[in-house]
């Protein structure tokens, strides 16, 4: 795969990210079966997209991963695929955070910091205490949701009388919680730092969707070092 094309990949993992949630939201909310059934076809190309494809390990992965997904949907069991996807990805989210807790590691969201808002922000110690204790926050936020949806899970396994709302949070909480929970970080980091200038939502947005990438190669390396 070309540069350009691995380019035109990444940029529409955000479309395609967006496409799924809306069908799982509509069909979470009893807009029928059919929304399941289409989320599972884009959700394999999400992960193409997101995917580093040109190594043949993760071509084979990715293959074998999309043959299981379209033969569940395809043979009605959509649900298997879709119920486990929030459970999925807030576990790696916790565990993205966590890892850069360690002694001699630098917290992500300082990281983030560092590749949105430059070095010298995160040199003011308010800064780097507050970055790793946001850090703090997203690890056990993601925890204490990856034990409630896995409750949730549970629950619709087993037919509990609770299945209809743990299908409801499992599948627009599990995505709701999160930006909630950005909001909520964005308005106490504003008050708490008025006295700093702050880049636009919109701006600091952009930013983080454009660094994310090398941030994420970097919080790896110095998790490994």
């Amino acid at each position: 795969m070309s540069s350009a094309q691995s380019g035109l990949s990444r940029s529409l993992f955000p479309l395609l990210l967006l496409v799924y949630a809306a069908l799982v939201f509509i069909g979470a909310l009893g807009g029928g079966a059919w929304a399941y059934r289409a989320a599972v076809p884009v959700l394999t190309l999400a992960l193409a997209a997101m995917l580093p494809l040109r190594r043949a390990p993760v071509l084979a992965l990715w293959i074998a991963l999309a043959a299981l997904m379209l033969w569940l949907d395809w043979s009605g069991r959509a649900h298997w695929v879709l119920n486990l996807v929030p459970i999925l990805i807030t576990a790696g989210l916790g565990w993205l955070f966590g890892r850069t807790l360690g002694h001699g590691r630098e917290p992500l969201v300082t990281r983030v910091v560092r590749a949105v808002e430059g070095d010298e922000r995160v040199q003011n110690p308010r800064v780097a205490r507050y970055t790793r204790q946001v850090t703090w926050y997203w690890t056990a936020l993601m925890a204490l949701q990856c034990l409630l949806l896995l409750l949730c899970w549970v629950q619709i396994a087993v037919g509990g009388p609770l299945q209809s709302l743990a299908r409801t949070w499992l599948h627009v909480g599990g995505y709701a919680l999160p930006i909630l929970a950005m909001l909520a970080e964005y308005l106490v980091r504003r008050w708490r730092f008025r006295d700093l200038p702050h880049p636009r939502p919109h701006e600091f947005m952009q930013r983080l969707v454009r660094h994310w990438p090398r941030i994420v190669r970097d919080a790896h390396d110095t998790v490994g070092r």
